[in-house]
């Protein structure tokens, strides 16, 4: 799969937001994207019941 055909997603996420993801990615080492994914897949779930 390749992200490039996704990057549009990226531009909906305020400054803030995206501070705040990259705040938690230094204490958790835990790539944004794979943080981001995480919650795309809690929002389909829950928006999909």
């Amino acid at each position: 799969m390749s992200y490039t055909r996704y990057t549009w997603v990226g531009n909906k996420i305020s400054e803030e937001d995206m501070a705040a993801l990259y705040r938690i990615k230094t204490k958790s080492r835990r790539p944004i994207t794979a943080m981001v994914a995480e919650a795309v897949s809690r929002y389909v779930k829950e928006v999909g019941k």
